[in-house]
């Protein structure tokens, strides 16, 4: 392994072995599956340990919550067994929690979601699952600002995915700064931290006393999730290779405006592993978010009732919405997600009449069509 020189002139070997996988986020949903079925086959913990008590979760009917410590399972109280549905949620602290648990138990994640796909077969649905690679060398691969500035340079490539930085105080006049590539309600986004900044504000301590450490982590979602999981549970790789590979695959930085030269320090990081590539299906997701926020945020009840009160010739001094409709026009943001969604299912034709429907002002076509893979 080449030898890091720091500058202050001390010799220091980053080496792949001081750099981890954790699992750091999971949430599961369990069909046909009751919660005494969930704890003995899977969780392997006593149902009297949990405490019990009414809860419920957006866009879900479970009324019920089983914690453990940070670990929770919502469920339906009295449910049918056709009905019966377990959502299993780790938090990082839990995912922490079950680790050292799984450790007690002479087990690890592997084995874990082994027994997952074996168990539960066609019987669960993966809907989020955080993996987070570690670098705790004293000399770190990278430095996070190093690769914002590769990002605002425009040299990297991830599937035409955007970046954006956010900061934030940590001690003093001391800043930490999060690269995020990807969105957060795509299948796949990258984010890239000083864990050791944020563990040393978390735990009121000297960032010295908790060492360097760079974090690198990957948010899968849906079927992106689900894939990641079965294939952990086949792969004879560690954890740590499947990530790299996952990386590989999905995002390189470059030294040079044309993308033809990858740093040095970012093929160290990697190593010798071949790209992963997982089969996937792209989704457009906001105009499934706006219906989402249609249906569950008030608005379908709301045009409802306005409906209501005009076919009962009740609506006093108020719109007539449904007549409204006819005259409203649609907002710059929306005709985005539109068009977006019309690429999506092949109905281009229909692109020119949604710009007769949009606001004029500001509006450039050009800039509307995206042919930006989904994230």
């Amino acid at each position: 392994m080449p030898k890091v020189i720091d500058r202050r002139g001390r010799g220091l070997k980053t080496s792949q072995k001081n750099v981890t996988a954790k699992i750091d986020w999971l949430q599961i949903i369990f069909y046909q599956c009751s919660i005494e079925e969930l704890l003995e086959t899977l969780l392997k913990i006593e149902k009297d340990c949990f405490l019990v008590e009414k809860a419920q979760i957006r866009y879900k009917e479970y009324d019920v919550c089983y914690s453990y410590g940070s670990l929770k399972i919502y469920t339906y109280d009295l449910p049918a067994f056709e009905e019966s549905e377990c959502y299993l949620v780790f938090s990082g602290d839990a995912c922490s929690l079950y680790e050292r648990l799984l450790h007690s138990l002479e087990s690890n994640w592997v084995m874990f979601f082994q027994q997952l796909v074996t168990q539960f077969s066609q019987r669960f649905k993966v809907k989020r699952l955080d993996i987070a690679l570690d670098d705790r060398n004293k000399q770190p691969y990278f430095k996070v600002e190093q690769l914002i500035k590769l990002c605002k340079k425009k040299r990297y490539e991830s599937r035409k995915r955007k970046f954006h930085v956010t900061e934030s105080n940590v001690a003093g006049t001391k800043t930490s700064k999060t690269l995020y590539i990807g969105k957060r309600t795509s299948d796949v986004m990258f984010r890239i931290y000083d864990k050791d900044l944020e563990t040393a504000q978390k735990e009121k301590r000297a960032v010295q006393e908790i060492g360097s450490w760079k974090r690198l982590e990957v948010e899968f979602k849906r079927d992106v999730a689900q894939a990641i999981v079965e294939l952990i549970s086949k792969n004879t790789d560690s954890l740590e290779e499947l990530m790299r590979s996952f990386v590989k695959q999905e995002l390189n930085f470059y030294s040079d405006d044309e993308h033809t030269k990858i740093p040095r320090f970012w093929e160290r990081y990697l190593g010798n592993v071949a790209p992963l590539k997982i089969a996937r299906k792209y989704e457009i997701r906001g105009l499934k978010d706006t219906e989402q926020w249609f249906v569950f945020g008030g608005g379908l009840s709301t045009l409802k009732a306005f409906d209501f009160l005009a076919n009962h010739g009740a609506l006093g001094n108020l719109q007539n919405m449904l007549q409204a409709i006819q005259d409203a026009e649609l907002s710059r943001p929306l005709t985005k997600k539109v068009v977006d969604h019309l690429v999506d299912i092949g109905r281009e034709d229909l692109i020119e009449e949604i710009y007769l429907l949009t606001k004029k002002e500001n509006l450039k076509k050009d800039k509307v069509i995206q042919s930006q893979a989904p994230l």
